[in-house]
């Protein structure tokens, strides 16, 4: 397994040959784009094929400018759920999947009734987007039902989780940010593994309102603005510290009211949540194996609750640094065309760095950021140390590859890449809530970490967590600082096991041992538009 700057080149220029920029068809999503895609999508069923909604129906090829309310969910209390005694079992983390697999049941079933579209799970958190009525003429009616989402959402997932506390130990707190305004829709993905997602301010903004450890839904100063509520005027920090009272719909504040026909009752979030767990009930139990590694041939469609993963493995995530600012000119200065095409085959070689240069297996995009796993041993035990050091290769391939791409791409000179890595026992398992829409799934403590990690880095950096240190093996140790970071750490300088030149950054500070660091749950990428897909 090892990267090559010429099989680099030569796949970057086969992707940005297979989406040229100028084949890009950007077009809004109104009501007549609608109109044809759910006309495509009556046609698919009816031809026994599987009806998508619009943002899943969103071509390769195409960008989608899309004005809308963009929704996210945390479970505050997920990572806790993983724990047994203060220490990761596999009995905690099958009662962590089954509260991820209640509440993205209980998610589902509301956002059908809101018509929301589920852009994709990860982990703990959930993004939706409120879309319709398209315009802007329906601004204010989807602040409203944005609103009217969130609290119902809120509501009957703390109900159904609640309730089965008491065999389960599934309760939690929910937080949910909202922001609006202009975004653009792409989809990269294949067959059973779509990747949609939402490029610009308004999804990594509500995303960070998300953040946090305080319960309750917080909005926006754009969305407030939007439904007719009061403004706070001071920005992210207080917007994250002051959650709205939407207590009951009807009570949104300032005289207004949300339209009876989303509205949800007492006993319509009970009726929701008592089905959620009568589907939880008929489940199938959670049952694990171990994969041989490597992890490339891993099929995630073979997977289910009762055909499950767990296993020692490496969690790397690689994020894009600056790019929702780099988004952000390129809808200003009408390049969205160049951003969509480069973005294709930035993600393109980086899944191709992780799966066919190192055997790696990607889990999923969340918008710009790549979430992958790495594993070396045997059918019967994990080399954690070998795993470490393939993980440190192939976070330096990436790094390598995108360096190439910076050179390559027009406009992306000023973006790096922060990548994190953590080892930990991980299950790995499929939720089979909606069919072909059934969410990959790699929940851990080491996710979290890595996740964690890379959101403290800046875009030359690379770093290991606690365990993935003290695991690895003394050449490839010497390549980071005591903090376990490392700057400017390629294919070339890892492979010469010499250490690059590092500084040590005041973000990574006491990340060796840091158990608070390493339990957190997870974080917003503060580079990318933090959508999952």
């Amino acid at each position: 397994m090892s990267w090559s700057r010429e099989r680099s080149l030569e796949r970057i220029e086969k992707a940005r040959a297979s989406v040229p920029q100028h084949t890009v068809d950007v077009r809004t999503l109104d009501a007549n784009f609608i109109r044809d895609r759910r006309a495509e999508a009556s046609v698919l069923k009816a031809g026994g094929g599987r009806e998508q909604d619009p943002i899943f129906s969103v071509r390769p090829s195409e960008a989608v400018l899309v004005d809308g309310v963009h929704v996210y969910i945390q479970l505050l209390d997920f990572a806790n759920a993983m724990l047994e005694q203060g220490r990761e079992t596999e009995a905690g983390h099958s009662r962590a999947l089954g509260m991820l697999h209640l509440d993205y049941s209980v998610s589902d079933r509301i956002a059908e009734h809101f018509e929301a579209q589920r852009v994709d799970y990860h982990g703990s958190r959930m993004h939706a987007v409120i879309v319709t009525p398209a315009g802007p003429e329906g601004r204010r009616e989807r602040a409203l039902k944005a609103l009217a989402f969130a609290d119902a959402l809120k509501r009957t997932v703390e109900e159904a989780s609640s309730a089965s506390s008491g065999l389960q130990n599934y309760a939690t707190r929910v937080r949910i940010g909202l922001d609006s305004g202009l975004a653009v829709a792409v989809n990269s993905g294949r067959g059973s593994e779509p990747e949609p997602l939402f490029l610009g301010n308004p999804a990594n903004y509500a995303a960070k309102l998300a953040d946090g450890d305080q319960p309750g839904i917080f909005a926006s100063d754009r969305v407030r603005a939007e439904a007719g509520l009061p403004l706070l005027r001071s920005g992210l920090l207080d917007e994250k510290l002051d959650p709205l009272s939407v207590v009951r719909l009807g009570q949104l504040g300032g005289g207004l009211s949300v339209p009876n026909v989303y509205a949800l009752t007492d006993l319509e979030v009970r009726s929701a949540a008592a089905d959620a767990r009568q589907a939880l009930r008929s489940a199938p139990v959670f049952t694990y194996r171990q994969f041989t590694p490597p992890l490339a041939p891993l099929l995630f469609d073979e997977l289910s609750p009762s055909r499950s993963i767990r296993m020692p493995l490496a969690s790397i995530f690689a994020d894009i640094d600056g790019f929702t600012a780099y988004v952000s000119r390129c809808i200003a200065e009408q390049r969205t065309r160049e951003m969509v095409a480069n973005l294709h085959v930035i993600r393109k070689e980086m899944a191709a760095v992780l799966r066919a240069d190192f055997q790696g297996r990607k889990v999923r995009f969340i918008g710009d950021c790549l979430h992958g796993l790495v594993a070396e041993g045997t059918a019967y035990e994990v080399d954690e140390a070998s795993t470490v050091k393939s993980a440190v290769h192939a976070a330096a391939g990436l790094r390598s590859s995108f360096d190439l791409c910076r050179e390559v791409l027009p406009g992306i000179g000023e973006l790096g890449l922060a990548i994190g890595i953590e080892l930990g026992t991980t299950p790995i398992t499929r939720l089979g809530l909606r069919g072909a829409r059934s969410v990959r799934c790699a929940v851990s403590k080491a996710v979290s970490a890595s996740e964690r990690l890379q959101s403290l880095l800046d875009g030359r950096q690379t770093a290991l967590g606690p365990r993935a240190l003290a695991k690895t093996n003394t050449e490839v140790r010497r390549l980071f600082d005591d903090s376990g970071a490392a700057s400017g750490l390629d294919y070339a300088v890892a492979t010469r096991l010499q250490a690059p030149a590092i500084r040590r950054s005041p973000l990574t500070e006491g990340l060796v041992g840091s158990t608070a660091e390493a339990n957190a749950a997870p974080p917003v990428n503060k580079g990318g538009s933090n959508t999952f897909g």
